[in-house]
């Protein structure tokens, strides 16, 4: 009985001392327009790409010390994921050697990753799980992203 006595009272003093013990963390999806306002607050140029409802579609240029990379902003019609893309120019041809090279690079920039659309562009994408995300997660998933862009530019130029 003492040792259950003793537990809550030092439960209760942590709560008292913590309040935000056992509060849970905001995990509600990003809305388009809450994800503008993020990439605008964080102090980011926004172009509107896309503003059809559903699909809307936002860029931000982040210059890093090689290049301007434009980063496209959305959410998955699921919305379950933000995804990040860039736009790496017209794949080569598709028996190029330099497509494995580009495979291959995947294993170090992970979770970022290449591929090619349809229409044979050069993409990287990075999907984040759209929940509690922040600012500050944000920006850390642009910078990374951005980076790996940068740094990689020698297996997609």
């Amino acid at each position: 009985m003492k040792k259950n006595t003793l537990f809550l009272l030092s439960m209760l003093f942590l709560a008292l001392l913590l309040p935000s013990a056992g509060k849970a963390q905001d995990c509600e999806p990003l809305v388009p327009q809450k994800l503008k306002d993020m990439l605008i607050g964080l102090g980011y140029t926004v172009k509107d790409l896309n503003t059809e409802a559903g699909k809307e579609k936002y860029e931000v240029n982040i210059k890093t010390a090689s290049f301007n990379v434009p980063i496209g902003y959305e959410i998955s019609p699921s919305k379950n994921f933000v995804w990040l893309t860039a736009n790496l120019g017209k794949a080569k041809d598709e028996t190029s050697a330099s497509h494995f090279a580009l495979l291959k690079q995947n294993s170090k920039v992970q979770p970022c990753f290449f591929y090619i659309t349809d229409k044979g562009n050069l993409m990287m994408g990075l999907a984040v799980e759209n929940r509690g995300i922040t600012p500050a997660i944000l920006r850390r998933h642009t910078d990374k992203f951005s980076s790996d862009v940068s740094n990689t530019s020698t297996y997609w130029q």
